[in-house]
């Protein structure tokens, strides 16, 4: 990795019930629960992440800043955030004995992302260079189907030679933090109007989950929206704000992500990954992970195997 740019990645049981301390170091921090619970604090600031419960951030700061409490929507399930620490600051993890986590954190450092700046020749997001400018400043965030499977494949690697997986770890770590940084950009471009309230962000959460889970793949657009309660027009505007895409074009990309990881990480056949892609022809799934990813589902499994 490029100096400035930091990746650690985490797979363990606790064994014990204990709080482990340590220095938070000043810079951009992204942490993405692959599984299970996590708790840790920043200075004062605690943050809750799970899989399968609530996530949120438990300081009277939070509460009373408008920038940290749009960040913390108590009950909605999280599995990211973005943290900014401008100086260093305690740092704490909760452990409890049988406890488990699966994550992967990213620590940027102000040169890093001046570098990156620089190099792009454009101006940082709004969101993001306002978070850039406040200590403990946080964004939730939660991982498109694409950023999970980064994250798999950063976690995971495919055996290269040390030059290619390094070339390979970056590009998708460039590319995980993209993800990441949409959301800042997409929420400063749209009118204030359109923000979600905590309930409809609720509802919109429990459905993400609900798409997620493989359970609506045979379920027509009027009945996922009878599944939640509304009216499928309703449903499509209010995924859409939340998301920045339809539920049609979430379950699409998610089914698609799920076959591209089964390939590159399992090697399995291109007809399995077509069936995990919900396409009952290999031929068209072939064409549509072609139109989506640039390569044939041959081609990314043969790559993976080198």
């Amino acid at each position: 990795m490029r100096p400035g740019l930091r990746v650690h990645a985490d797979d363990a049981t606790d064994e014990f019930d204990a709080v482990m301390s340590g220095q938070c170091t000043p810079g951009l921090h992204l942490v993405l629960l692959l599984e299970g619970a996590l708790d840790v604090s920043y200075g004062d600031r605690r943050v809750l992440l799970t899989t399968d419960g609530r996530s949120a951030c438990r300081d009277a700061a939070a509460r009373s800043s408008a920038t940290r409490s749009s960040a913390a929507r108590p009950h909605v399930r999280m599995q990211s955030f973005l943290l900014n620490a401008l100086q260093p600051d305690t740092f704490r993890r909760r452990l409890s004995k049988g406890g488990y986590a699966r994550r992967l954190s990213l620590a940027m450092s102000d040169e890093w992302l001046a570098h990156l700046q620089a190099a792009s020749r454009a101006a940082l997001p709004a969101r993001l260079d306002s978070m850039l400018s406040a200590h403990l400043a946080i964004r939730f965030w939660q991982p498109t189907p694409r950023a999970t499977a980064l994250a798999e494949q950063i976690v995971r690697p495919p055996s290269y030679q040390p030059m290619l997986q390094a070339i390979y770890l970056e590009s998708r770590v460039l590319e995980l933090l993209a993800e990441a940084f949409a959301p800042l950009e997409a929420e400063a471009a749209q009118p204030s109007d359109a923000a979600l309230g905590s309930r409809d962000y609720r509802r919109m959460a429990e459905l993400r989950a609900f798409l997620a889970s493989d359970a609506a793949q045979d379920l027509s657009l009027d009945d996922i929206a009878r599944h939640v309660g509304m009216s499928a027009n309703a449903m499509q505007r209010q995924f859409r704000a939340a998301y920045g895409t339809t539920v049609f074009d979430f379950i699409r990309e998610h089914h698609l992500q799920r076959a591209r990881l089964a390939l590159e990480r399992d090697a399995v056949s291109v007809k399995q990954a077509a069936a995990l892609a919900g396409y009952t022809s290999a031929a068209n799934f072939a064409t549509a992970y072609k139109r989506r990813f640039g390569v044939t589902p041959t081609l990314a499994r043969r790559s993976d195997r080198r």
